[in-house]
């Protein structure tokens, strides 16, 4: 079968998808960082497992599955969260959608679009008011597409060590 015609089904993520959130993570980690250093992937898989696990069963990280014949291909998330009220958002809850990762031989064909759809989805039936994330190179145009903007303040960092 052409991979163009394949029918992938997004789900939401539950307890028992951990191990292959976890592993798409330490994936994508990767090809943002390169190798990572010996020592460090096992801690950070146990770390992400831990994270995973609590934050789902707590409910403030809210996952989705992109699969192809059951198989997990692809795989997004939403930190829930929450600040002070503000003009625009009363209820001062927000999402931050991170996460987004499509195994590469499949990626193009529209699995992260229908992962940062769901997502979207989501954050609407849970009434925020906004949703944001950290965009790459490779995912700034499917984010553009989806009605994502520039933020209208510069937002800074400062690394604490």
């Amino acid at each position: 079968m052409d991979i163009k015609s394949r029918r992938f089904q997004c789900r939401r993520a539950t307890l028992n998808d951990v191990s292959s959130m976890t592993e798409f993570r330490i994936r994508m980690l990767r090809e943002v960082y390169g190798r990572l250093e010996d020592g460090v992937t096992g801690e950070l898989r146990r770390v992400c497992r831990d994270y995973f696990s609590r934050s789902i069963f707590q409910g403030n990280y809210r996952a989705w599955l992109a699969e192809d014949g059951g198989q997990p291909v692809g795989t997004g998330g939403m930190v829930l969260w929450q600040k002070p009220p503000t003009v625009g958002c009363l209820s001062g809850r927000l999402g931050y959608i991170l996460n987004l990762y499509t195994v590469p031989e499949l990626r193009g064909n529209g699995i992260c679009r229908g992962l940062l759809t769901e997502l979207i989805k989501e954050a609407k039936s849970l009434g925020l008011k906004y949703v944001h994330l950290h965009a790459s190179e490779e995912g700034l145009l499917i984010y553009r597409n989806a009605g994502f903007v520039d933020p209208p303040v510069k937002e800074l960092e400062l690394k604490l060590d």
